[in-house]
Formats: C-alpha cells, structure tokens, sequence
C-alpha cells in the first residue's frame, strides 16, 4: 500500500469538528451553568474521540512497518506530538490565568507536570480537558515501541494477532467487572482503583485501536480480516458495559463507518478540499479549541447571543489552529525531528561498534 490513504485526513477532520462543536454547546454550558443554552446540543460530538483511536490503530501500525530502527518511531512520534502540545499548553495557561475558567484552577506543579503529556498516569487534572486522550495515545505508542524492539522492527502479522487477541480479553475481563462501578457515572467520579485499572489496560481504548490496526492489514492486503469486525464489536461490548447500549450503538455506528469506509477503494467525499484542510489541521484545532473557545464564547455571547458566539468561537479555534499547525506542526515538528535524530546519530556514532543495537 504505497499510495497515501487521504480519505484519513477526512475522518480526522469529522472527528476534530465533532468534538469541537460537542464542547462549544453543551459541555461549555456544564462550566458556565447559568449562562444560556445554545439552540441545540451535541453531546454525541464527544465519540469523535472514538474514530480518533481508530483512526490511530491504522496509521501508527502503518508508521512501524516503515521504521528502520525502534528509535525512527520515537522521533516519528515525540516531533509530531509534543511542540504543537506545549504551544497549546501555553495558550490554555494563559488564557486561564487571564479569564478564570471555571474548574481550570491547578498549582505550578501540576502545570509543570502537564508538560509530560502523561499526568493522567498520576492523576494530575489536564490543563486542557482533551488532553487525557494523548496520554491515552501514548500508552499505545508504548505498546508498538516495545513490539519494534523485541523484534528489531519487524513486527509480524501472527504477533498482532496474538497481541490483539490478548488485549481484547483482558478489555472485555476488565469491563465485565468495571461496569457496575461506572456505568451512568462521570468518568472522573469513578472510584480511583476502577480507575488505575481502566487507565492500565485502557479496557475501554484498546479494541479501538485493535480494531483500528487490523483495518490496516486488510487494506494492504486487498482482502478482509475478521479480526478488524472481532476488534470492532469488543469495541461496542465494552461501550456498552461500561456506559450504556446508546453509546455502545453509537460506537458501533462508527466502527462500521470505520471499516466500511477502508475496506473501500475510494470515498471521494472525504478527499473534497474543505475536509482534506480541516484534516490537516486537525491535531492543532484538537488541541487548542477548548480554552480557547470558552473564552471566546464567554466573552461574546452578550453582544451576538449564544449562537452567534458558538460562530465566532469556531472562526478564531480555526485560525488559532493554524497558526499552531504552522508553528508547532510544520516548523516545531521539523525542527525537533532534526535536532533527535542528530542527538540520536551522534549517540551512535560516539559508541561506535559497542552500542547497543536499536
């Protein structure tokens, strides 16, 4: 599969606006409860992070397969997440201290820690409440940097099959347990043990990204794989034990888009401009949409209404995006792949033939 599969960039883009648009209506509301509400709601916006995660299984299983040494897939990763996420992090930081959101207040050192992307492995709050998805995505980087290593970078078909078959069990395991505890309760207000145990196995994550992988080998196979439909449906089961079977249907709504959508040679809509754009700066909007258009929304919504507010909050979120995507995607990314890679050469090049191979 050596062409590029742009109809992702799509997906991403439904998926970033989505979560965008969930948090502009009613999740703002659920911080600032007595100002009003907008003509409609879109709490379903929030499964835009489920087709995130699929969308990630396929494309990190992707970038191993072409990672020469467990270190390329270190850099690929760390150079694409973190100088977008720390621009990001300022702006939050600012604009927190600036206009007092609500829920926002954290100490030095929590902020601090929040430069990790991992403060959720230590029950530190998010700066930025999407954030808790990145630490979620890096456990998975994880997963794939330790195959890359124990195989020296040539991960099999048969050991993501044994791998995937693994976790599915272990999500489904956990979920059958986890699910009186967190069925109908905000996932923050589940009982720290639950917790630690859904945040190590990610129970509820997992199949996504399993699912996510095996739409991968089907589409450089040219052929089905049943376990991208076995993955998919733990993805729905574990919905729907630890939430409802409404969100579990959602979820398999999404899966099967998902797949249906792979397993196609071609889906020209999500290649149209407008979406290809939006894709492409997907990541930045992602990250810098929450503060910022809370702000935004607060601030206008006395002069232009509610709705008018909801417009302007998506207008400055996009050229805010930009300007990150620009900045930290496109120069900071570039500029930190050089500068690890170098660290890295010169490293191998000062140990010589008695470094350790990668």
């Amino acid at each position: 599969m050596n062409a590029r599969f742009r109809e992702l960039d799509g997906l991403r883009a439904l998926a970033a606006l989505a979560v965008v648009v969930s948090h502009f209506t009613g999740a703002y509301n659920s911080r600032y409860i007595d100002d009003p509400k907008p003509i409609f709601d879109f709490p379903q916006g929030a499964f835009g992070v489920q087709l995130f995660f699929l969308v990630s299984g396929f494309v990190i299983l992707m970038s191993a397969s072409r990672a020469r040494k467990p270190s390329d897939f270190v850099i690929s990763r760390a150079s694409r997440l973190y100088p977008a996420y720390w621009l990001s992090l300022v702006l939050a930081v600012l604009l927190n201290r600036l206009f007092q959101i609500p829920h926002s207040e954290m100490s030095l050192g929590e902020t601090i820690i929040n430069l990790t992307m991992v403060q959720r492995w230590f029950q530190v709050p998010n700066v930025v409440d999407v954030y808790w998805t990145l630490t979620v995505e890096i456990q998975f980087y994880i997963l794939i940097f330790i195959l890359l290593l124990l195989t020296r970078c040539r991960i099999s078909d048969r050991l993501i099959l044994n791998i995937t078959v693994a976790w599915l069990f272990v999500a489904l395991a956990v979920a059958f347990w986890a699910g009186p505890f967190s069925r109908g309760v905000d996932p923050q207000n589940v009982i720290t043990p639950v917790k630690l145990v859904l945040n190590i196995t990610l129970a509820e994550y997992g199949p996504l990204f399993c699912c996510g992988m095996f739409a991968y080998l089907s589409r450089r196979d040219g052929r089905r794989n049943l376990m991208t439909f076995v993955a998919g449906m733990a993805s729905v089961v574990v919905s729907g034990l630890l939430h409802s079977w409404l969100d579990a249907a959602i979820v398999a709504g999404i899966c099967a888009a998902f797949i249906i959508i792979v397993l196609r040679e071609r889906t020209s809509w999500l290649m149209l401009p407008p979406l290809q754009w939006f894709g492409k700066i997907s990541y930045s909007m992602y990250i810098v949409h929450s503060v910022a258009g809370y702000v935004v929304i607060k601030l206008t919504w006395p002069y232009v209404g509610r709705d008018g507010a909801i417009i302007l909050a998506l207008v400055i979120t996009i050229l805010l995006a930009w300007g990150c995507y620009v900045v930290g995607e496109k120069y900071g990314s570039s500029s930190a792949r050089r500068f690890l890679t170098d660290m890295r050469d010169r490293r191998v090049r000062s140990g010589g033939s008695n470094s350790a191979p990668e």
